[in-house]
């Protein structure tokens, strides 16, 4: 309850409205005070009370637009005050849900509380909340309806005789010197796009040839010309404020909802929507030129062939393609329901639909997520990341190899799902789009041509680390890592207990993601995610049996897929975040009761204690490491710890060194050996997290490894054939498919 009313209190329109309130209770209760020598005395700043007159009374019954208002610095001579002035006090809702409209029927814009990804500026297509603002009287009305309150005095402002504070001239509140200059309507910036890129529609003569003009030849107005996909990013990018590379994405989007409005069932649209999304076809057509470019092609291999002396048949052959291409797209336009062109009338619509009433976060959420779903999956994410490998300069390397655009891809939707689906739900809800850094990440990518520089999910050295590392351990390339697999990470610093802990406890990537599969058990690749059905219920995948019930961990895992190591290596990398922080708390719980007590970090511990004392290292008691422990994690409860205790601000960074403590040897070893001077100078360097500083100094590692291999290779194509053929073996570097290879 204290959180919700800080969160209300802390909208700017509310804070003022409470501080005008309380001025004014304060003002009466002072100078009723003096002004009444007999007065009842009252407590400061509460208002006096007053026996309402027979009048008064009558008023009230009657429903009179007068309604009396002791508090009130502006009562009249009879002790009322107006219905128009008392609204002045009306504290607004903390909340008001879009398309919300008056008794009136007048639309109003939505009232959230005020946030970063909010709009300053308004977003109603023709300016209605700005005009409303600018023309209801010297001071406006606010957006919801009411008289804003006064600003907060300046300093040179003078205080009145009554204790108030003195009102600023009109021209300082109304639209006078020294404003901001009123917004330029969507409208008219949608306006200006469409006449500078816009091209007219094109209609049928007599003679059936298509014109692009009017009638009397002047220039087409807006509302009749379209926007093609490639002159429809400046829409998506300055009108929307999307990224530039989410544009072929929203023109589909923006199509398919269009076509689908006159449609009544579900089954209708879910057709229509299937049709989007897997026929090709459809794609080709989208916010390409219409058929009038055939025709000039057509023209144009015509000439040749009249020059050449074709035949009349050769000629009736092309005639027959034409025809065939022209029933071939009109079938792919009739598939994608009609319209393949966004107009004016149709992105205005769009926009009072879908953009209007929403803040940026509330777009993303709508327009990522299928029409048709509460949730973002996923494959939702697959079309945004395929254009950015299609348009983004930083990727352009990997255009030739599609095996890494697509683990790319794989790697950059499950860091985005390890970060923000936090619940490891596998839906994302827009709540935890509101709460995340994603929309941030993906504007700095759009505006940011080294995709390096951009560490959140998108680094493509932060791919190479992960996949490496994966490939590293996959000796057998099945894109399978077992037990024995995972117990060689990091030169083997981890204990065989929280190995078997990982795939036994440890949370699964998408793991409440339900989905009916087509394609038999038997017949889906090695390596894919165990599906369920809509009721939550497994379904078993090769031999990687998963028993999921109810998005809980009930059962084992006989592998892990490269989605389960990124969610183990981002965790193991960087345990200074709470995502990493409730991954390693679930796997060393071992009874599951949320309580980590002396026994289990005992059993955990008594592991390390052998293999320090068989690497010759010096013993360390457990009694020593838990007290030196529980200092750093100051836990809330001696006899044991829950995972809230991690999660203090003060003790975040140091309490991964308790979870390498129990089971990550090497880790343990240098904590317990650090140089003070080199922790100062890590705090001090220009990564922000562990895992940034981690993925660099490993990538760094690979490409010097790189290096020297392509270096032994050419000293390898110096030996002559007979040197070769005796000495073979003495040269052969692993180059040829061995577990250090690197996957490029």
């Amino acid at each position: 309850m204290d959180e919700l009313l800080v969160s209300w209190l802390g909208s700017d329109t509310v804070y003022e409205e409470v501080l005008t309130l309380i001025e004014n209770h304060r003002a009466f209760a002072s100078n009723n005070s003096n002004n009444s020598s007999n007065s009842v005395l009252s407590p400061p700043g509460s208002p006096t009370r007053r026996v309402k007159s027979d009048d008064e009374s009558k008023s009230l019954e009657e429903g009179d637009s007068k309604v009396a208002y002791p508090g009130s610095d502006n009562d009249d001579e009879d002790g009322s005050i107006n219905k128009k002035n008392d609204e002045a006090r009306h504290i607004p809702p903390f909340y008001r849900p879009p398309g919300t409209r008056t008794i009136d029927g007048m639309k109003t814009p939505p009232l959230r509380q005020k946030r970063k990804d909010n709009f300053d500026q308004d977003q109603s297509w023709d300016g209605f909340f700005s005009r409303k603002n600018t023309s209801s009287g010297e001071r406006g009305e606010d957006r919801d309806g009411t008289m804003p309150p006064p600003p907060p005095p300046s300093s040179d402002s003078s205080v009145g005789t009554g204790g108030g504070m003195s009102v600023p001239s009109t021209a300082a509140m109304g639209n006078g010197a020294g404003t901001t200059p009123p917004m330029t309507p969507i409208r008219d910036q949608v306006t200006a796009i469409f006449n500078e890129l816009g091209k007219g529609l094109p209609k049928k003569t007599k003679d059936g040839v298509e014109s692009y003009e009017s009638d009397d030849g002047l220039e087409v107005d807006a509302e009749k010309k379209y926007l093609t996909m490639d002159n429809f990013v400046k829409i998506t990018k300055d009108i929307c404020s999307f990224p530039t590379f989410f544009n072929r994405p929203l023109y589909k989007r923006i199509l398919y909802l269009w076509n689908r409005r006159n449609m009544e069932t579900l089954e209708e649209q879910l057709e229509l929507w299937k049709e989007y999304d897997e026929n090709d076809a459809i794609m080709s057509v989208l916010g390409v030129e219409p058929f009038s470019n055939l025709n000039d092609k057509t023209d144009k291999e015509e000439k040749p062939k009249e020059e050449e002396g074709g035949s009349v048949e050769e000629t009736s052959k092309d005639e027959m393609s034409l025809e065939q291409r022209k029933m071939k797209l009109e079938e792919s336009i009739k598939s994608a329901g009609g319209d393949v062109l966004i107009t004016y009338d149709i992105f205005h619509w769009f926009w009072c639909k879908e953009m209007e009433d929403f803040d940026l976060s509330e777009r993303f959420y709508r327009l990522v997520k299928k029409p048709y779903e509460n949730y973002i999956g996923r494959e939702d994410f697959s079309p945004y990341i395929k254009e950015l490998l299609r348009d983004h300069p930083g990727l352009e390397f990997l255009s030739n190899h599609a095996e890494f655009q697509d683990k790319y891809a794989v790697t950059v939707i499950t860091r985005i799902f390890y970060s923000v689906n936090k619940c490891h739900s596998g839906r994302i809800t827009a709540r935890q789009i509101r709460r995340s850094d994603l929309l941030s990440a993906f504007q700095q990518v759009d505006e940011e041509e080294d995709i390096n520089k951009v560490t959140r999910y998108f680094s493509y050295e932060h791919f190479y680390v992960l996949y490496c590392r994966f490939w590293e351990l996959d000796h057998d390339r099945d894109y399978k890592i077992t037990r024995e697999d995972l117990s060689k990470y990091g030169d083997q610093c981890l204990s065989h207990m929280i190995v078997d802990r990982i795939f036994d406890a440890a949370p699964k990537p998408f793991e409440g993601e339900t989905k009916i599969e087509d394609t038999p058990v038997e017949e889906k690749d090695e390596g894919e995610d165990k599906k369920g059905d809509y009721d939550g219920n497994a379904t078993e995948e090769g031999d990687n049996k998963i028993k999921v019930k109810d998005g809980t961990n009930n059962g084992t895992r006989e592998y892990l897929t490269y989605e389960d190591f990124i969610f183990f290596m981002l965790s193991e990398e960087d345990k200074a975040n709470d995502i990493s922080v409730h991954y390693w708390f679930s796997c060393i719980d071992v009874d599951g009761d949320g309580k980590l007590n002396n026994m289990e970090m005992r059993s955990f511990y008594a592991l390390q204690q052998h293999r320090m004392q068989s690497m010759g290292h010096e013993h360390i008691p457990f009694e020593d490491m838990l007290c030196q422990m529980i200092d750093m994690v100051k836990p809330a409860n001696n006899d044991f710890l829950v995972v809230e205790d991690f999660l203090q601000t003060e003790c975040l960074q140091v309490s991964g060194s308790l979870f390498d403590a129990l089971f990550n040897l090497n880790k343990y070893m240098q904590f317990e050996q650090r140089d003070p001077f080199q922790e100062r100078q890590k705090r001090e360097d220009e990564f922000e997290t562990d895992w940034d500083r981690f993925a660099c100094m490993d990538y760094n590692r690979l490409a010097m490894e790189e290096e020297a291999r392509e270096e032994d290779g050419m000293e390898i194509d110096w030996v002559t054939v007979e040197d070769d053929e005796e000495e073979g073996e003495d040269f052969n570097l692993g180059l040829g498919g061995g577990a250090s290879e690197a996957p490029f």
